[in-house]
């Protein structure tokens, strides 16, 4: 009989599992432990509104009230890592010497910036994960005038429009020819060019060789492949994230790029479960970083535990906030694929638009923005497995409403992957 839930990591992962086991009628014992110190915050906001807001507002950004704990009956241990498992006696070792039994054990380790090899050790270069960094930065740009992203990925993107906001001069670099290359179609990297540039932030790209440039262990600026200096008084680092696996591979779990699990999310080891950030399902091409993802997982997991129905795998989806642009994202966006196309839908709205992405005539994935229509839309049809031809979602004439409440086809049997 589970009469004691062990959770390491209490960011949206571990506590909507948390949450869920206690939906689902689980009675025994939970427990939270979390490497960070201090109530868990919202990691959305951490790149947005949380950079330019004051230290006293903090309590508005918590993931979860502190009678939340109460209600739930939650025990939460913060700021102590955790430093080993032994499968075997079904316990976790604490780095202050602590041991805690489990009767199952769920993963939320979620994942670790990729570090800048040139720029490690050095003052003033930031990365933008978890509270601890963003309150550092937030505390950087009080006093100032120019900031370097070296990322143009939806992480980097979100802090240099929160540095325009503030008032920074700001440059950001991105090896790739064009922004948010991994992650969005070709037409709303463009949008977001656009945008940014717009907004006075001056966007390198197709910069592979930038040189950190340094003085007595404190960041100067760069040198960017042109030649071109660019003196700065900080630096953020938004060069991806790696799932932090470390814990589960020294326990003897199978370890891809994350943690594999079943679609029980269930890891290799017994009564070990991987949820959100860290865990690859199996099935899946790459792993799915986004709060949605963490809510899908932990309820998966949960269900499992108290044996209750399963919910399906739902297809992925993600926003971003870019000044006062929202990005509304649904699918996988392919990257590297053959036979990819793309098709672009002229919103309603002025300014708005949405990108259909399609692999062999398959559609994958919908991008929209200032058009939440063309979002539900195609979320809809993604959920039901239905693709409008490329030509027909390209023409704002046709339909879509009517298309995508049609009869659905077999749901999709996996999380949305092409």
């Amino acid at each position: 009989m589970t009469q004691h839930i062990v959770i390491i990591g209490a960011s949206h992962a571990g506590i909507s599992c948390a949450e869920q086991l206690r939906n689902l009628g689980f009675s025994g014992a939970i427990t939270l432990v979390d490497r960070q110190a201090g109530a868990p915050l919202e990691r959305p906001p951490l790149s947005k509104s949380y950079l330019g807001s004051a230290p006293e507002e903090d309590e508005k950004f918590l993931l979860r009230r502190p009678e939340w704990y109460d209600k739930f009956q939650v025990t939460m241990i913060d700021g102590v890592a955790v430093d080993r498992i032994e499968p075997e006696t079904h316990q976790i070792g604490l780095a202050d010497g602590q041991s805690l039994n489990y009767d199952k054990l769920i993963l939320a380790t979620g994942a670790i910036p990729r570090t800048l090899p040139p720029a490690a050790g050095l003052g003033n270069v930031h990365v933008l994960r978890n509270p601890d960094d963003a309150a550092a930065l937030r505390r950087a740009m009080q006093t100032a005038a120019t900031a370097v992203v070296i990322g143009g990925g939806y992480i980097g993107l979100e802090a240099a429009a929160s540095f325009r906001k503030a008032g920074l001069n700001v440059h950001v670099v991105e090896a790739a020819d064009r922004l948010l290359a991994r992650v969005a179609s070709p037409d709303m990297s463009a949008f977001f060019l656009d945008l940014h540039q717009r907004h006075g932030v001056m966007i390198h790209t197709g910069m592979t060789g930038t040189k950190i440039d340094h003085k007595d262990g404190i960041f100067t600026g760069i040198t960017l492949d042109t030649g071109q200096q660019i003196s700065a008084d900080f630096l953020v680092v938004g060069i991806g994230v790696a799932p932090d696996s470390v814990l589960a591979d020294a326990a003897g779990a199978a370890i891809g790029n994350g943690i594999l699990v079943d679609r029980q999310m269930r890891t290799t080891i017994e009564d070990v479960y991987a949820i959100g950030d860290v865990a690859l399902v199996e099935g899946a091409a790459l792993r799915v970083e986004s709060v949605h993802n963490a809510q899908d997982t932990a309820a998966r997991a949960a269900a499992d535990i108290t044996k209750t129905p399963m919910p399906d795998m739902a297809v992925p989806w993600f926003w971003s906030e870019q000044y006062d642009v929202r990005l509304q994202s649904a699918g996988i966006v392919p990257v590297g694929k053959d036979d990819l196309r793309y098709a672009v839908r002229p919103g309603k709205r002025e300014g708005g638009m949405s990108v259909w992405s399609y692999v062999q005539d398959r559609l994958v994935a919908v991008e929209a923005v200032h058009d939440p229509a063309a979002y539900m839309l195609g979320k809809k049809c993604l959920e039901n497995n239905l693709s409008p031809a490329s030509s027909d979602a390209a023409d704002p004439a046709f339909d879509l409403k009517t298309f995508a409440t049609a009869t659905p086809g077999m749901q999709r049997d996996g999380v949305g992957l092409p």
